[in-house]
């Protein structure tokens, strides 16, 4: 495994190690040991962010970048695997915030099982707190549509990220359309990656 994979996979144990979240109402699924099966990292930027939006105070202006670590992890407890979680964690000059995911969408290309795109939405109504999985749906809710595009060889094509302040409305429409504000797009060819792809929760 090279020095970038191991990077990389210890970047995603400390996302999911390091809890300490205070929550109100919870339900949660407890785990004692996480296998990584993808972790990727990259740079984001804006294309067409509101100033208002919760993602440019974590950017730090409208005009900086975004660091993204995304994972596919199972999560086990007593050597059995409890469930499959994907991660995201969002970083830049003002801080960061992580969250896990709630939903997702596959597309597939014409009479194959290979994915033409993924499109996965996150918020913070379901994040990681010490060793559990806790859904909290104390209010404000922030979201994040995360859509990924692949080649038929299943290669990752294209990144785009959605951010919203108002995460249940997000939720509801993320079924419908893909967001075409509060957008940041990834250099595909600068994504730093371990594992296979197109691994999912769904899987």
């Amino acid at each position: 495994m090279g020095k970038s994979a191991k990077y990389l996979i210890f970047s995603l144990f400390a996302l999911i190690s390091f809890g300490g979240v205070s929550v109100a109402q919870s339900i949660r699924y407890d785990f004692d040991e996480v296998e990584v099966r993808y972790a990727a990292e990259f740079t984001a930027r804006s294309a067409n962010v509101d100033p208002g939006n919760w993602i440019v105070q974590i950017a730090g202006g409208v005009d900086q970048p975004i660091t993204v670590l995304y994972g596919v992890v199972n999560l086990k407890r007593g050597g059995e695997n409890q469930l499959v979680e994907e991660f995201i964690r969002v970083s830049g000059q003002g801080g960061s915030e992580r969250f896990l995911l709630n939903s997702a969408v596959y597309n597939y290309y014409e009479g194959t099982t290979n994915y033409r795109d993924i499109k996965s939405f996150f918020w913070s109504a379901k994040k990681l707190v010490d060793n559990s999985v806790v859904k909290d749906f104390t209010p404000p809710i922030k979201s994040i549509n995360l859509h990924r595009t692949f080649s038929a060889s299943q290669q990752i094509n294209s990144i785009q990220l959605s951010f919203s302040s108002n995460g249940e409305q997000a939720a509801a429409e993320f079924w419908s359309s893909l967001p075409t504000e509060n957008l940041y797009g990834a250099d595909s060819n600068a994504i730093n990656q371990s594992g296979v792809p197109t691994a999912t929760a769904a899987q």
